[in-house]
């Protein structure tokens, strides 16, 4: 059977594109409605709350497209396509769990709010598995549904033996997938973890002989307004460019500013309270030596939430001088390094 006669069968790019952006919409206004009246919960859960919105989508796309529902979300429906086995008839309830966690999992860790993953869990082991799942995981989903023309299955697709078809289409000859995107997709899922995490891990080696960004988080969190806490430190190089009266001549004016930043996730919606952000900056600056040596301390103090699905922030800077607080005793600094 030709292509041109199986593309009328197997659906194409842009209708599920255009399904996907429908539930998408869906679940976001269910997202959204739920966080009127769970918002507080929602803040209370922190990273947790991705879970709670991965859950969510499970449900609906689990169900959704599995033999309950005909294989059809709501905006598959709409774009009149839907989930079918080798058989071109729908999958079960288990196999379409399957499915979307495949798809779902690298993209709503991604997705994740800046609180996950947790400092103590950036180990190399751990640094490694989560860049192969989010950045391999979605790398893969992506270019497979752009280029594997012949089936139009993306990895969850394949991994699960479905397809994704017009309505009123009856089964028909498949032309197999070809074979050199098994090799891209495999490039794709190591080239994150052999390129990416031995950059992120200097980065990181960096931010500890900074300090020890970890022990002033918790000291951080220890405040009852507080519910979660990232710090780091770094340099920027500021680039001027400037060209001279009357030549061609250009120049380049280097400004190096040092910084540390605190990200503070609140309980309560306190983002404009100065008086919070100066006890945090204090916290900070006394039992953090290095940042003597910074020319700006800045707290950030953030109230709101992400499921994953819907979400809601609000931001407020502050800068200090750091030099402007007394740094601790040494006992008090001990007591710093040893949590």
């Amino acid at each position: 059977m030709s292509e041109e006669k199986q593309a009328k069968s197997i659906s194409g790019f842009w209708r599920r594109l255009g399904a996907f952006a429908i539930d998408g919409i869906i679940l976001g206004l269910f997202g959204q409605g739920l966080g009127v009246f769970f918002g507080e919960l929602f803040v209370d859960l922190g990273a947790w709350g991705s879970l709670m919105g991965f859950a969510i989508a499970l449900v609906y796309f689990g169900v959704m497209n599995s033999e309950i529902a005909a294989g059809q979300t709501l905006g598959k429906k709409v774009m009149k396509i839907r989930v079918v086995d080798g058989d071109n008839q729908p999958i079960s309830l288990i196999k379409s769990f399957g499915r979307f966690s495949i798809f779902g999992i690298p993209y709503f860790l991604n997705g994740a709010s800046p609180q996950f993953p947790p400092p103590e869990m950036l180990t190399t082991f751990w640094a490694y598995v989560l860049t192969i799942i989010i950045f391999g995981g979605l790398s893969s989903i992506v270019y497979l549904y752009l280029f594997n023309r012949n089936t139009r299955q993306s990895l969850h697709d394949l991994l699960m033996r479905t397809y994704v078809v017009n309505v009123g289409m009856d089964k028909q000859h498949v032309v197999e997938m070809w074979r050199p995107h098994v090799a891209v997709v495999s490039l794709l899922f190591l080239c994150p973890a052999i390129v990416l995490v031995p950059v992120f891990s200097t980065d990181l080696q960096q931010q500890q002989q900074f300090a020890d960004p970890v022990s002033i988080e918790q000291l951080l969190r220890e405040n009852p307004a507080v519910s979660y806490a990232s710090v780091e430190g770094g340099e920027r190089i500021t680039r001027t460019l400037r060209t001279g009266t009357g030549t061609t001549e250009t120049t380049y004016v280097i400004a190096e500013t040092s910084y540390v930043i605190a990200n503070v996730f609140l309980r309560k919606n306190e983002v404009s309270n100065t008086k919070l952000a100066r006890e945090l900056a204090e916290l900070v600056a006394t039992n953090y030596q290095d940042v003597q040596k910074k020319d700006v301390l800045k707290i950030n103090l953030i109230y709101g939430y992400h499921i994953g699905i819907y979400g809601q922030s609000i931001r407020y800077p502050y800068n200090f001088n750091a030099q402007e607080f007394e740094i601790k005793t040494e006992t008090n600094n001990a007591k710093v390094q040893n949590i």
